[in-house]
């Protein structure tokens, strides 16, 4: 079933199955106001930090129930997208209020919409908002399944972006009045990361991980973004800090090391392997230098792990040249068994490293 709305505000609109057209009479009441005006003040609640969902967001989710016009109806899809968006500047709770009341209207409109441009973009909304795989799942079957091939192309782009999305879609890494964060901490978070432009998302936060934005990094986490989004150890943040981090940096600096402070501060997971049992210390070791290595030991990380290829974090800082990284290790008791000796002795040459293997080794 297809829904025509008519191009005028009037009192009736089509229910077009096959050849038979039913009349159905709707109120002028039920046609929804303008969705930009709609949009423009739910703008000016969340600047203003006390949005209320069923005053200022249902509004414009109305609209998808009852749209005026087609042009009203992609406005609203769109104007839901924008604040909805899981890698914008929206609070976490606006963000899961939308997704949660837009998510069966879009798949809808995605199915029965009146054109093929409100359905592809009615899709589409629901990857940029972050919905989960499954929902996801739904709608690339809902485009594969149209009659056209623009709205059939949404389907590939949506299965596309499914091969290296988490489980739960973004939105599911940012989540209102997370932890022990008090409410007015995470309205002030929203506020300074919105006057800045900065999205609130697990991608930023691996951003601003990365660069060694450690104010940023506690705004975010603040705001919502869980520090521990990411299906792996190489799609977490304290990785990017370190991984990413002080190898474009060519080490470790204040920049970083107050950057890793705080994401273990905010509770990260520094357990976490890859496929071939790397940890974000092994990470570090081979990475950073004697701050940032130090501070996962703190934190409990474990010394002595052994990867796939049979190195353990002391054995990797000496293997890409940072004995300091290496002394760090081998004065908190990290050791090299034989084969490991071995494995590094050949690279590890200079006088401060062949120290630090006589005295580690087993």
């Amino acid at each position: 079933m297809n829904l025509r709305i008519l191009p005028t505000r009037g009192l009736v609109a089509a229910l077009v199955t096959g050849a038979a057209v039913a009349i159905l009479t709707i109120p002028v009441s039920a046609y929804a106001a303008n969705p930009s005006a709609l949009y423009d003040n739910a703008k000016r609640a969340i600047a203003a930090g006390n949005v209320v969902p069923e005053r200022d967001l249902a509004p414009l989710i109305a609209v998808l129930r009852n749209p005026g016009s087609t042009e009203e109806l992609r406005t609203a899809i769109d104007k839901i997208e924008t604040l909805g968006n899981a890698s914008g500047s929206s609070p976490a709770a606006v963000k899961q209020y939308l997704l949660e009341q837009a998510t069966p209207l879009l798949l809808q409109i995605g199915a029965n919409g009146p054109t093929q441009f409100a359905r592809g973009e009615a899709l589409i909304a629901l990857r940029d908002m972050g919905a989960s795989r499954a929902v996801l799942d739904q709608a690339a079957t809902i485009a594969e399944h149209d009659r056209d091939d623009f709205v059939r192309s949404r389907g590939e782009i949506l299965r596309n972006f499914m091969k290296s999305m988490p489980e739960g879609g973004a939105a599911a890494d940012v989540k209102a009045g997370g932890g022990a964060v008090s409410a007015e901490r995470e309205k002030r978070a929203n506020a300074t990361l919105k006057a800045r432009g900065v999205g609130i998302s697990a991608d930023q936060l691996r951003r601003s991980s990365m660069q060694g934005n450690a104010a940023d990094v506690q705004l975010l986490v603040d705001a919502g973004v869980n520090v521990n989004s990411g299906s792996g150890l190489n799609d977490s943040a304290i990785y990017f800090a370190v991984f990413s981090g002080c190898g474009g940096k060519q080490g470790e600096t204040d920049a970083l090391v107050a950057t890793v402070a705080t994401l273990l501060a905010a509770g990260a997971d520094i357990k976490r392997e890859d496929d071939n049992g790397n940890t974000v210390l092994m990470s570090a070791a081979q990475m950073c230098g004697p701050r940032i290595v130090t501070q996962l030991i703190t934190a409990g990380a474990d010394i002595n792990v052994t990867n796939g290829g049979g190195l353990n974090p002391l054995a990797m800082a000496l293997i890409m040249h940072h004995p300091d990284a290496a002394d760090a290790l081998a004065q908190r008791g990290a050791r090299l068994s034989p084969a490991q000796v071995q494995m590094v002795k050949a690279t590890a040459t200079d006088a401060h490293s062949q120290a630090i293997i006589k005295r580690a080794a087993k």
